[in-house]
């Protein structure tokens, strides 16, 4: 396979794959690709892989024994460098979101699908072990159906939304990046779903402090409609303090309620008429210093493409969560709720 972009997220990718390689998978990164050439070769160096490119074209060219491209690209260029695996017949697993605009993200799915490749979003917390947790308990029917509740990503507590060095352009969205609605949102819009369904209405608004200097949203908030007639509300901010990175989520279902907690060493605590309140341990982050959460979706990646099924994030499922999260950006122009 070839891994595009090999920054933060990308190095990630390269780790799981080499981790399960060494596990004794079939699996094997043949080249890396990335526009900063003094990058590129230190990392070639560092996970001894020795074909590197500045272009991806050249990349699939020069490869055709590799069948899977994973796209760690700024998220404006996902759509060409779908495409361009695509037509390559190359199955493709592009880091979240999918694109910025729901034109993009149509355009990559249309273009996987003629192609007849496996399309798969990078939703790394879906795979991770809360979240894993949280579906276990789901599926057992512990807490029954769920009705309502409310998911809080308070991750930084900053006067300002920025990342340092080349992850800067995240931040940025004339160079490609956004605002952290969009950028960590799409996270907590991906959990919402899993939970209660896909969002059919979308209530948004948001908060900011004098303080706050950056021109991008400082926090949202938002009230959510599902499918299912569950209800709940999330609120994402860069610059409320949540003290360690507070991030929450409390579901009150039919027969019970599940509250999890992502600080380390919390537990999920599932409340339900079976029985007294169970505290549920997570496992571990980590397996040979690598992300369980990458390792995880690199399996239902890896078997998607062996087997032709459609993986649990789907270029064509999560681009429900790219259009939650756009429809909460016309809620909060709008100042009124937006039907999906």
């Amino acid at each position: 396979m070839i891994v595009a972009g090999v920054g933060w997220a990308g190095e990630r990718h390269v780790r799981a794959v080499q981790a399960l390689e060494a596990a004794g998978s079939n699996v094997h990164v043949a080249a890396l690709v990335d526009v900063d050439e003094g990058h590129l070769r230190r990392k070639g160096r560092q996970y001894e892989i020795a074909a590197a490119y500045l272009d991806l074209a050249e990349a699939l060219e020069s490869h055709p024994e590799a069948d899977c491209l994973v796209l760690a690209t700024p998220h404006r260029a996902h759509r060409p460098g779908a495409e361009l695996a695509a037509a390559a017949g190359c199955h493709v697993l592009v880091e979240k979101p999918i694109a910025l605009t729901i034109e993009d993200a149509d355009a990559i799915i249309a273009a996987c699908e003629e192609a007849g490749v496996i399309l798969m979003v990078a939703e790394s917390v879906r795979y991770g072990p809360r979240m894993s947790a949280v579906r276990r308990v789901l599926e057992a029917g512990r807490i029954g159906r769920p009705l309502s509740g409310c998911i809080n990503l308070i991750p930084r507590g900053h006067k300002s939304f920025e990342y340092p060095g080349r992850r800067a352009w995240l931040a940025r969205p004339q160079q490609g990046g956004s605002g952290i609605w969009m950028l960590n949102g799409i996270h907590v819009m991906s959990a919402a779903r899993m939970v209660f369904g896909d969002v059919v209405r979308i209530d948004a608004r948001t908060v900011r402090s004098e303080q706050f200097r950056s021109e991008v949203e400082a926090t949202v908030v938002a009230l959510l409609d599902f499918e299912t007639r569950a209800v709940a509300t999330v609120t994402v901010s860069a610059e409320l303090h949540g003290y360690e990175r507070f991030s929450e989520m409390v579901v009150f279902g039919s027969r019970g309620t599940l509250r999890l907690n992502w600080r380390r060493g919390e537990t999920l605590l599932v409340c339900s008429e079976e029985g007294p309140p169970e505290r549920m341990e997570f496992g571990p982050e980590e397996e040979g210093g690598t992300p369980v959460a990458f390792l995880r979706e690199w399996e239902e990646f890896l078997d998607a493409a062996r087997t032709g099924r459609e993986p649990d994030t789907s270029g064509r499922r999560e681009r429900n969560s790219l259009a939650a999260v756009l429809a909460g950006y016309r809620s909060i122009e709008q100042k009124s709720p937006v039907d999906l």
